[in-house]
């Protein structure tokens, strides 16, 4: 039982980290910077998560934030639970065609790593996506055994489907709450951030895009955050990035510990975060590092 838990609650850090850090906060909206081994890593736990080809994982959700929950999101629930959940996946009209990556993800794209794990072809891509995660856990059963090889399946397939319901649940009206009245439909989602490793604190992120720290309060526990802080501890993170036009973290904590509902910000507030999306628009027609 000692090894089956080790091996769940490890690889559960390692694959959730790798999509939460790794695809989102690293690679999607360059809210930190680390050395490029040390990206590598974390990375690869959301690739072996199947998560697929990070260029094409971080080209649809640079285009959910520039048109989310309107017309050209790949996944908003506007378009039913299941299309937002999974469904989108299997309809390729909501794919980003590769022929914008070179808008969309430059900074991906001068990546010989990352082109190597998306070939022209996405069929070859999942395939080779497959291949190394069916690897990777032929080599968990050998050197532990069948029943660490159980937990890490369990562990991905858990924030496999956590990282769906964040782009489903955390953009529906009848879940969770906001603290900032941002152009859509996104949502604090308690069970999803806990779950999804912080990424369920949804409506702050799609107020504050760039910020590494998506739970604000020490309410919205942000277990993504905690490791980037771990990481700048040991001078391993750089040019972590925070909610700007404020002098800490801690008083932007204290202003959303005021109130946890659409009154925690006053009308200047929501109007500045109103106004740092619409900054944020170009961003898909330039390198955003």
């Amino acid at each position: 039982m000692l090894l089956f838990l080790t091996v769940f609650v490890v690889s559960y850090l390692y694959h959730g980290l790798g999509i939460t850090i790794g695809y989102h906060r690293l690679l999607a909206h360059r809210a930190v910077k680390v050395p490029r081994i040390i990206e590598y890593l974390i990375v690869s736990g959301g690739y072996l998560c199947f998560e697929g080809s990070p260029i094409a994982w971080v080209a649809t959700h640079r285009v959910h934030h520039k048109s989310t929950d309107k017309e050209g999101d790949p996944h908003s629930p506007l378009n039913g639970f299941w299309h937002s959940f999974a469904g989108w996946l299997f309809s390729p009209e909501y794919k980003t065609p590769k022929d914008q990556f070179p808008v969309v993800v430059p900074d991906l794209l001068r990546d010989p790593v990352y082109r190597r794990l998306d070939p022209s072809n996405p069929k070859t891509q999942w395939l080779i996506c497959l291949g190394n995660c069916l690897a990777f856990r032929l080599a968990i059963l050998i050197l532990l055994g069948p029943l660490a090889l159980l937990a890490n399946v369990l562990a991905a397939g858990t924030i496999f489907i956590a990282a769906f319901l964040v782009n489903s649940v955390c953009h529906i009206p009848a879940f969770g709450y906001r603290n900032f009245e941002t152009a859509d439909e996104s949502r604090n989602v308690w069970w999803v951030g806990l779950m999804a490793l912080g990424e369920g604190w949804h409506n702050n992120h799609h107020a504050l895009p760039q910020s590494a720290r998506h739970g604000l309060s020490w309410r919205e526990p942000d277990i993504s955050w905690y490791a980037i802080v771990v990481l700048r501890a040991l001078g391993l993170a750089k040019d972590v990035r925070l909610p700007a036009g404020r002098k800490s973290a801690g008083e932007f904590q204290a202003q959303c510990d005021s109130g946890m509902g659409n009154e925690g910000l006053t009308g200047a507030d929501k109007v500045a975060v109103l106004e740092k999306l619409a900054e944020l628009e170009p961003r898909l027609a330039s390198d955003p590092v």
